[in-house]
């Protein structure tokens, strides 16, 4: 089942957003290693009891969904994202007979169930909110009582290459600007939600040239900076940058690095 509200009143930075990985959605999961590591390491977060009703908040092309069916074994799950695109890859890749509601939203707006889930679960997907800290309590909210929020996201110091390399053209940096571990932590706590475990791993990719890296976001969709305004970047630009990034060459190849956070939290109601 599809379900698909009115996206009009989303921001026009999400809309963009929606549209970048709309054209991403068929080369999604050919480009999505370092999205696969994430989550195959997320998954090792999950409880080990059966999940009556599980949310997968930004599930992309639905590659948490099998281990998600098989391991928690909901009643009912819902898979949630911004992009239509990526929603009928995540449907074709899951059998008609499984209970997954689909729903095309923006997660900052859409209007969540009060206590629908026990578990709301989320890979890379967070980083893109504009207001995490509203995002959390509406999904504190939205879990039962002891229901666990399960989710990864980026944090400050990620892309320090591509930092750097920006640096080198223009003096700006031209990144998505990622919250801190201790700002992520008090957004968590200010929603009510009890920490139960939150880790920081960094994580290194390797590529052959400074193209593969940056394909490696574009083809994934993930190639959008909430603060600046899409323009087109000339020749000339682009030429200095991928100059600028290949000084930052190793011995394994072209570097690309983030910081990840892995955070279970739990909702305790006193």
């Amino acid at each position: 089942m599809l379900i698909t509200p009115n996206l009009s009143s989303t921001s026009a930075y999400k809309r963009q957003l929606a549209k970048r990985f709309d054209r991403a959605a068929s080369s999604y999961d050919a480009y999505a290693q370092f999205q696969l590591d994430v989550l195959n390491q997320l998954l090792l977060c999950l409880p080990d009891s059966p999940t009556h009703t599980v949310m997968d908040l930004g599930t992309g092309t639905g590659l948490a969904l099998p281990s998600l069916m098989t391991k928690c074994t909901p009643n009912h799950c819902v898979a949630l994202d911004l992009s239509p695109a990526m929603l009928a890859v995540s449907r074709a890749r899951m059998s008609e007979d499984l209970p997954i509601h689909y729903v095309c939203a923006d997660a900052e707006t859409f209007p969540f169930t009060e206590s629908a889930f026990d578990l709301i679960f989320s890979s890379l997907a967070i980083q893109w909110c504009l207001q995490p800290e509203s995002l959390f309590r509406s999904l504190f909210a939205a879990s039962r009582h002891d229901g666990r929020l399960v989710f990864s996201t980026l944090l400050m110091g990620s892309m320090p290459e591509l930092s750097t390399a920006w640096l080198g053209v223009d003096g700006r940096e031209h990144v998505h600007q990622y919250v801190s571990e201790e700002m992520l932590k008090k957004q968590l706590l200010d929603a009510s939600w009890q920490i139960e475990s939150l880790s920081v791993e960094q994580i290194e990719m390797w590529f052959d040239s400074p193209e593969a890296a940056v394909a490696s976001l574009k083809k994934v969709g993930a190639s959008l900076i909430s603060t600046e305004k899409p323009q087109a970047i000339s020749p000339s630009t682009w030429k200095a940058f991928l100059q600028q990034y290949e000084k930052q060459r190793q011995v394994k190849g072209i570097p690309l690095s983030y910081q990840v956070a892995f955070v279970v939290a739990r909702k305790r109601v006193s």
